[in-house]
């Protein structure tokens, strides 16, 4: 039997714990809330300005490599990525020059401003987040040693895919990253397993392994006006260039600031063919004929987007 102190106890109390739920999901609530861009802005001058070297985890699908990165950061910035698993592969920038090894294929040379190893990174500038994708926090963890706050890009569509950014507490660093689909599955995703912030490689580590060099081929040329357009692209995403590789073929470039589309438009074979669809982690392709013209698409971005594209594509008009 519960006498009346003890009935006037559990009624002081539950307002009491009411109260103390109200301020913990207070907590929570903040915890989520929006993080500005510039995190990402500090994740991207991390990446840059830092020395470091460390072994990560790349998983895309059933298939997982081990790599190791070497970077010295500054102005004279230079990097290397080498395979620890399968064929031989590695790639070393230094400044603007990439050059890339892989398996017993000659070496090859690019030129290439703005670029870096890291993958999975998104490219999210202040126009991008907003409208199309939004930038939030979530969560604390640990990545290699390392405390970690988590920050997701979320799209507001189904048109591209998410983000989820583990990024060390003091520097910004991006300790792993994950692309997400609609479903909140990672389709690729790297990690670290052992990292060192701060520590400057040696050159030696930085120098690209003795090999047979080649220059990569000569980029395709800018194609003035193009012949094609996408009558109705998904919301946010823009022509941005149009080549003209051999053959009478187009390639357009499309992109939405994160995520990227390639267009070929090019003379169909003999025969028309079936559509073809193609994913491999976050890379999907879809192909489509049209009387005896073929149009593919390429992209870092869900099956929607691809057939949206292509299957609105019309012939600009000639100008008059």
């Amino acid at each position: 039997m519960v006498d009346q102190g003890q009935r006037v106890t559990t009624a002081r109390s539950l307002p009491m714990a009411f109260l103390v739920a109200l301020v913990l999901a207070a907590g929570v609530a903040r915890a989520e809330a929006p993080v500005p861009p510039q995190a990402l802005v500090r994740m991207y001058d991390a990446i840059r300005r830092l020395d470091y070297q460390g072994s990560f985890v790349y998983a895309r699908g059933a298939q997982v490599d081990a790599l190791r990165i070497f970077h010295a950061g500054g102005i004279a910035e230079r990097e290397r990525l080498v395979g620890l698993n399968g064929a031989r592969s590695e790639v070393v920038r230094d400044g603007a020059t990439v050059t890339c090894m892989q398996g017993a294929a000659p070496t090859m040379l690019f030129r290439s401003s703005g670029t870096h190893l890291l993958p999975l990174l998104p490219d999210v500038g202040a126009a991008a987040t907003g409208r199309y994708y939004a930038v939030v926090a979530a969560g604390t963890d640990r990545v290699a040693g390392y405390q970690a706050h988590r920050v997701d890009v979320v799209p507001r569509d189904g048109y591209r895919y998410g983000y989820r950014l583990w990024l060390e507490d003091d520097s910004g660093f991006p300790l792993r990253s994950a692309v997400i689909d609609a479903n909140h599955r990672s389709l690729e995703e790297y990690m670290f397993v052992t990292l060192d912030i701060g520590a400057r490689p040696r050159d030696s580590d930085l120098a690209a392994s003795a090999g047979t060099t080649v220059a990569a081929p000569a980029d395709e040329p800018t194609l003035g006006a193009p012949r094609w357009r996408v009558g109705d692209p998904p919301p946010g995403f823009v022509l941005s260039r149009t080549h003209a590789p051999v053959g009478g073929a187009e390639h357009q470039l499309y992109t939405d600031g994160v995520a990227n589309v390639s267009i070929y438009i090019e003379p169909a074979g003999g025969g028309a063919r079936a559509d073809q669809r193609l994913s491999r982690g976050m890379l999907g392709i879809y192909s489509h004929e049209a009387g005896n013209v073929r149009f593919t698409a390429i992209g870092d971005v869900p099956r929607i987007t691809l057939e949206r594209m292509v299957r609105s594509l019309q012939p600009v008009a000639p100008a008059r």
